[in-house]
This record gives C-alpha cells, structure tokens and sequence, in this order.
C-alpha cells in the first residue's frame, strides 16, 4: 500500500503500535521516527508551545523525507501540536486518537477517558471538544488519572501497573457506557480484561489501521 511513517515519543509504544498496523493493513511499509526529548521538554514546560510544535514538525518531516505518504502521531498528549503540523507538511498526519474518539462519541452518552501520564489529560479533552463539535454530539466525558500506574511503568513495575489500570477500568465502567484508554501505553491492558468487560474499552490501537487504509484510500 506504501510507506507510513510513524511518530513517537516514547519507546515504549513502538512494539504495540507497530504490530497494529502491520497486522490490519496488507503490504503496508512502516518507519519509526523517535524522539523520547520533547515529550520531556513538554513536562517541563507544561503546555505546548510554538518550540513544541516546531519540534514535532521535524520529526513529521524525516517521516515525509524518507518517503512516508502518511505519518501517525502515536503521542496523545501532543494531540493539539499536529494541527499546526499539518499546514508544514504535504502528507497527511493523524493523531492515534481520534478514530477511537469518534467510535465513542457516535455510540455512547457516557464516555470514561483512562490516563496513566498528567500530560495527556487536557490534550485528550481539546481532542474531545473538536471531534464533539465536527459530530454535533457531546457526551458526558469523565476523566480518570492513574499517575501511580505511570510510575510503575517507568520503573519497570509492568505487572503493577496493569493490574492498577485494570482495577481503573473497572472502577469507570461502574459510572460509564465505556471506557477510552487515553494512551498506547495502557493499550495491552485491555488483552487481560474478562471478555464483557473488554468489549466497552476502546483503545486507539483497534482503529488506527482502518484510519491509515481510509485517509490513503483517499488521498
């Protein structure tokens, strides 16, 4: 189909990310463009700012200059930054969450939004806000933070840290329709859920791929 390039900021996506995508689109051709500073530089500063932006704008363009005809931006709480992206660049750019976004919004009234990193809470809910408004259709979000899971992670805890998201799932999905794991980080968590209960979480992993074949599709 061609080559998509893919826009990390963290190691720990690429394995998961990468196995989505090759595994829903046929004789696609993936590149990985890792940066693990500016998501550093971005908790440091707090918001995102025009050096931010600039930033992910490189790493979109090694993308384009190794010859992607699409590039993924797999960091939700870079979000905001990829419409100021989009208008440097002459491929398309997707943020991994919005497909997922607009399978909730279309089909539930409460909507559980799961973090494990501070940073991707408000990015998630400006995410929210545009797609709400492009589907004139706003449900009840209700956000939920796990810093403790984040920690876990970090320090290699992985076992800890799913079972804390596994025990926020549940928790959520007691006051939600479903649930959205705002992060490719706390993805693999849903392969350990009880089958019901798997079946109200949404993760961007399950509609990345269909996303890529579309956008390419019409491109």
């Amino acid at each position: 189909m061609g080559l998509v390039g893919l826009v990390h900021t963290t190691r720990l996506v690429i394995g998961p990310v990468h196995e989505a995508v090759a595994g829903s689109i046929q004789d696609i051709d993936i590149t990985h463009v890792l940066d693990e500073g500016i998501l550093r530089k971005l908790s440091a500063q707090g918001r995102i700012t025009p050096e931010i932006i600039d930033w992910l704008t490189r790493m979109v363009a090694s993308a384009q200059s190794a010859g992607a005809e699409l590039a993924v931006v797999s960091c939700s709480s870079l979000s905001p930054c990829v419409n100021g992206v989009r208008s440097r660049v002459t491929i398309p750019v997707l943020k991994v969450d919005e497909p997922m976004m607009e399978q909730a919004i279309q089909n539930a009234d409460r909507i559980g939004l799961l973090m494990t990193n501070p940073t991707t809470e408000e990015p998630s809910r400006i995410l929210y806000e545009e797609v709400s408004a492009r589907l004139n259709k706003k449900p009840l979000l209700v956000p939920k933070l796990c810093p403790g899971a984040f920690s876990r992670l970090n320090s290699g805890d992985v076992a800890g840290h799913d079972a804390e998201v596994a025990q926020a799932i549940g928790e959520l999905l007691q006051e939600t329709d479903l649930v959205m794991l705002a992060q490719i980080s706390i993805a693999r968590v849903k392969r350990c859920l009880d089958k019901n209960v798997a079946a109200r979480v949404l993760s961007s992993l399950d509609s990345i791929g269909a996303k890529i074949t579309q956008t390419l599709g019409d491109s």
